[in-house]
């Protein structure tokens, strides 16, 4: 996923993956929604965060999730999962829930 204008994204939102089509292949995802009519490449690391939008858990939660499969302090991931899951927002692949508080929002 190249680096893009995101959302801004606050780490209590809690993202959910938008119904969309999938096709794996070569470590990488390809991402189509028919309501947009649009496509999105995903990159491995990209992948991992999308697939831990599930509704439940917030971006701080996927960014703990992934420090601990990767052994890593998530104070050091969590820029990249909220600007990641802020392209992801902006491209309508997730949308973002409860403790959303982008600027403008009440």
């Amino acid at each position: 996923m190249s680096r893009e204008p995101s959302m801004p994204v606050d780490v209590t939102a809690v993202p959910r993956r938008c119904e969309v089509e999938t096709f794996d292949g070569d470590g990488e995802t390809l991402v189509y929604s028919a309501a947009r009519d649009e496509a999105s490449t995903l990159n491995r690391t990209a992948t991992e965060i999308w697939l831990l939008c599930d509704g439940v858990r917030d971006v701080h939660a996927i960014a703990g999730a992934l420090a601990d499969r990767y052994g890593v302090d998530a104070a050091i991931l969590l820029p990249d999962v909220a600007s990641t899951c802020g392209v992801l927002a902006a491209r309508g692949l997730v949308e973002l829930g409860a403790g959303d508080r982008r600027p403008g929002t009440a």
